[in-house]
């Protein structure tokens, strides 16, 4: 039977070897635990000026650093397939209707189709603001559960720009997609983590919140707040000297 090594005996001298066996144990636990914590950060590949060879190498750190997820636009999902490789780690979402959200719905349904049909493992979508508004809610619920339909099989994340709504406009945008059963939110430039923790509370357990940080310091403020994923600019930065620390350890 395989010893517990989660903890050192109370009271016990513990020999040379189980001390080193011990260590080990917990190195390992570490670089667990980082790992689960760069899978849940993203990059956003959105940057207009992005040339496809930066966008490869992009692609190809994220998967073998574990990270959670690039975010790319609908035109190169088809390439970003192909630089992850057959069986990746980290996952492909494809944005679309950035950043505002006023395409119409047919159009983002049919970017939605193509995108899954490329080849992501989930679709962002920006909400419509002008609608929301204009307090037209009945054209946001149909939108959303039409794009709910066009994501099947993968998953749908709904992006609200908080600095375009009111914090009242933004509950109920989260409570629509909750009740439209959208798999995510992801919270643009919100007001604080307190807008977060509102959130959260609004929708309960679902959809999981996906919020934007810059540093290590930021995720866990934002995962406190209730935030289950993280965008983060310098993902590749914070990942790389997260395993990098632990592994030298």
């Amino acid at each position: 039977m395989e010893k517990d090594m989660s903890a050192a005996p109370v009271g016990a001298v513990m020999t040379e070897e189980e001390l080193r066996q011990f260590e080990q144990f917990k190195r390992a636990k570490l670089i667990e635990q980082t790992k689960a914590r760069i899978a849940k950060m993203e990059r956003d590949c959105l940057e207009p000026a992005l040339s496809s060879t930066e966008l490869k190498n992009i692609c190809r750190m994220a998967n073998n650093s574990g990270l959670g997820g690039v975010v790319v636009y609908p035109a190169f999902v088809r390439d970003c397939v192909g630089y992850l490789g057959p069986d990746p780690v980290c996952s492909l979402i494809a944005a679309v209707s950035f950043p505002h959200g006023a395409d119409s719905t047919s159009g983002k349904v049919a970017a939605v189709r193509r995108a899954v049909k490329d080849g992501v493992d989930g679709v962002e979508v920006c909400a419509p603001a002008f609608a929301v508004r204009q307090d037209n809610m009945s054209y946001v619920r149909r939108e959303f559960k039409k794009l709910v339909k066009a994501c099947r099989p993968r998953a749908l994340r709904i992006v609200v720009d908080c600095s375009s709504l009111s914090e009242k406009d933004v509950l109920r945008v989260a409570v629509c997609a909750a009740e439209c059963r959208v798999h995510a939110l992801r919270l643009v430039r919100p007001s604080g983590p307190s807008q977060i923790v509102s959130v959260r509370s609004a929708i309960n357990d679902a959809p999981v919140i996906k919020a934007e940080g810059c540093s290590l310091a930021d995720m866990e403020e934002l995962e406190a707040s209730g935030a289950s994923l993280v965008g983060c600019p310098s993902a590749l930065d914070v990942a790389s000297r997260l395993l990098a620390a632990v592994r030298n350890m």
